[in-house]
């Protein structure tokens, strides 16, 4: 019975949609119907491929996404139709040169498309496949290679305009909607990193560490400003002020968390820090009901600027206030004097960056502010990523062009054009095989389907109306299927190959034949790729783990061996182990293994919080408050760290790293207290703060930072 309604279940996409499937599905059906009426009025040669852009283009998300991705298929599809000329002209009579070409072409586009974001992918994607087809296409005579050319790309140009103007009907004052829709998330994540911040000062040090759905959130949060501002194109700087907010809500679970940390380790051993706990912790209450009524910042930020400047009083007491009392020279109440100032001026450093958030909030919510405010994070690339797509791309058609000049087969151009395009599109996935299953079993799915439809169906069809209403259910299903995130991939595939396979023309339907041998060509395309895929470089989910863990280790050499000049911003580190964090946290999704789950949780925090503070003690060495016998033992500590290597997984090494940076921290307190210089012991405090830090994230994180090979 149970495993009965699990099944039902699996299914209630098709017998129970929701209204945005229902309404993706009916305008893009629309869409499809618009274009081959005009494909087949014009008499164009093959209308099946205006179709078939429909479904490529075809998007159940947000209007800016449909957008962007119209826009570079374009842009990807008239880069290709140049190169396509260009390379048959310059190999018209040299067939292994041509076929060497066109796969350079392609992995070169797959390489771009891995070190570039959203729909500019898909256009270098689109570039490599759309000059295959064209060129592939029209192999057997050159001469036909420009008026290919030209259909080809008028095919797609025809499908991309239908698909956006059908969809523009089913939108009504889109800009203020994506304006509404923006603030409405940005103010979900600010709210959810304040409840992050409460918890974090009742002593919950890994809170932040367990919600991986809040930092997932904010990089898909950052990821679709691109397509609102594409949507409220014309409304001023709104865009860079929403990536400030998510910016600053990130900053504010890094701050948050070493705070927590702070607490822990030396809450019981302060004067009188905790009576701000409760002040802060009642702002923040007031704080989330003020947002939850949508009421103005500026009062609340009065408030917030008040807790600011006590934490800020407190610390300037703590070196003034008692200077001249005995207690001053009291060793123990030195350590937990300054241990007072540790906690205030972390918990001011966040209250600091939640002024931000909020102003920025403020800002973002301004529908008619018109500023010159920018803001952006400049992304991280694999390379090593998008160098194996490039050889495994390069490697399976170049082996497709062999096995056609080997059997000389009629229909190895087709079957060379679709592994070219499934080739391309593979390299937008990150597990790889599991794309060119999806494409595989789309394909399969489409062949059945379509035979059917050719051979029992379309001869009973004797007008366009009746064969539209054929077409409801195939298409229908394949677009409901397609709003659903497991089935996305295959239901893409499938109606893209099922229009391919039905073939629309006004001459009459496709032979049997005919069909058979284009079946056989799709489905040998998505088997060569399936097999070239498994043979270069194939997918393991534990592999890739140790290769992001591997590039987190050696981001933070990096920040330990580099002068100041040549350091990250912090938010850009931030944003740097948030992207390693979403990609690990997607290899452990069907992980049962929750103490490896939760490993992997604390060790990218762990690595943020010490990169952070490696920035910070960069920056102290650099600068000229510390005297020099001070900077030499943040220099000790800096060179301990970046010749930490983890690929030994050796615990010594790593032992020694925590030894020193103990040992440090002892030394340091010595030496703050006494010190006469008031600037120096701020400095030393600071750096006794993140050592404190980078210790414990060391320490308390073996595991993640010992990368066994």
């Amino acid at each position: 019975m149970a495993f009965g309604q699990t099944t039902l279940k699996s299914f209630q996409w098709l017998y129970a949609p929701q209204k945005t499937a229902i309404i993706f599905a009916f305008r893009t059906l629309i869409a499809s119907y618009v274009v081959l009426v005009i494909a087949l009025w014009m008499e164009m040669d093959s209308p099946r491929w205006a179709i078939m852009a429909v479904w490529i283009v075809a998007q159940n998300s947000s209007r800016g996404e449909v957008l962007s991705k119209a826009y570079w298929i374009i842009v990807g599809n008239i880069t290709g139709i140049i190169v396509s000329l260009w390379i048959m002209a310059s190999f018209p009579q040299q067939p292994i040169l041509f076929e060497v070409t066109v796969a350079l072409w392609v992995a070169l586009c797959c390489w771009v498309s891995s070190c570039t974001r959203n729909f500019r992918a898909l256009g270098m994607v689109m570039a490599g496949y759309s000059c295959a087809i064209v060129l592939f296409s029209s192999v057997g005579n050159p001469n036909e290679t420009f008026m290919m050319a030209m259909s080809r790309g008028s095919y797609f140009m025809l499908g991309v305009l239908a698909e956006n103007f059908t969809a523009r009907l089913f939108d009504l004052n889109l800009h203020h909607q994506a304006h509404k829709k923006l603030n409405d998330d940005l103010q979900k994540a600010v709210e959810e990193g304040i409840k992050s911040v409460s918890k974090m000062l009742d002593g919950d040090d890994w809170a932040v560490a367990q919600s991986d759905q809040l930092l997932s959130s904010i990089i898909g949060l950052n990821n679709n400003i691109e397509f609102r501002e594409r949507e409220m194109k014309g409304t001023g700087h709104t865009g860079a002020h929403a990536r400030a907010v998510l910016a600053s809500v990130s900053g504010l679970l890094v701050k948050a968390t070493g705070f927590s940390i702070h607490l822990k380790q030396i809450q019981k051993d302060v004067l009188n820090f905790h009576y701000i706990v409760p002040l802060t912790k009642s702002y923040l209450l007031q704080l989330l009901d003020q947002l939850n009524k949508g009421s103005p910042l500026s009062e609340t930020l009065i408030a917030l600027n008040a807790l600011r400047w006590e934490c800020r009083q407190r610390i300037a007491d703590s070196f003034y206030k008692n200077l001249g009392s005995p207690q001053a020279t009291n060793e123990d109440y030195t350590r937990k004097s300054l241990n007072d100032r540790i906690l205030y001026q972390s918990l001011r450093e966040i209250l600091a960056e939640l002024d931000v958030t909020l102003r920025e909030l403020s800002k973002s919510r301004d529908f008619n502010l018109y500023d010159k405010f920018k803001f952006d994070i400049k992304p991280s690339f694999d390379f090593r990523r998008a160098w194996r797509n490039a050889i495994r791309a390069f490697f399976a058609i170049t082996l497709g062009c062999l096995a056609w000049e080997i059997t000389g087969w009629d229909r190895g151009p087709l079957f060379l054009a679709f592994l070219c395009m499934g080739c391309a599109r593979f390299c937008l996935f990150e597990n790889a095989t599991l794309a060119c299953w999806g494409w595989f079993k789309g394909a399969c799915i489409a062949i059945i389907v379509g035979g059917f439809y050719n051979f029992l169906i379309m001869p009973a069809v004797s007008n366009l109306n009746l064969l539209f209403i054929l077409m409801i259910v195939p298409l229908g299903i394949g677009a409901l299927a397609m709003c659903v995130p497991r089935l996305a991939s295959i239901a893409s595939t499938y109606a893209f190959f099922f229009c391919y396979m039905l073939g629309f023309a006004n001459e009459g339907r496709v032979d049997e034949i005919s069909f058979l041998n284009n079946a056989l060509a799709v489905f040998m395309s998505g088997v060569f790729a399936l097999a070239s895929y498994r043979l270069f470089f194939p997918y393991r989910s534990r592999r890739l783990r140790r290769q992001m863990r591997m590039k987190l280790l050696q981001g933070l050499h990096h920040l330990a061996q580099s002068s100041s000049s040549s350091l990250p911003l912090a938010r850009e580190w931030v944003g740097f182990v948030s992207e390693a964090f979403v990609v690990l946290m997607r290899q452990l999704n069907e992980d049962r293994n929750t103490s490896l789950v939760k490993s992997y949780r604390h060790g990218n925090m762990a690595v943020m919080l010490i990169g952070i503070n490696i920035i910070r003690l960069r920056h102290m060495v650099d600068h000229d408050i510390m005297t020099e016998d001070i900077k030499d033992i943040l220099r000790v500590v800096l060179r301990r760290i970046s010749m930490f290597d983890g690929r030994k997984a050796g615990y010594a090494p790593h032992a020694r790293t925590v030894m020193v940076a103990h040992r440090a921290i002892a030394r340091f307190r010595q030496r703050e207290f006494s010190e006469k210089n008031l600037a120096v012991r701020i400095e030393v405090s600071a750096a006794i703060s993140s050592l404190i830090l980078i210790s414990y994230a060391l320490d308390k994180n073996a595991s993640f930072l010992r990368v066994k090979k």
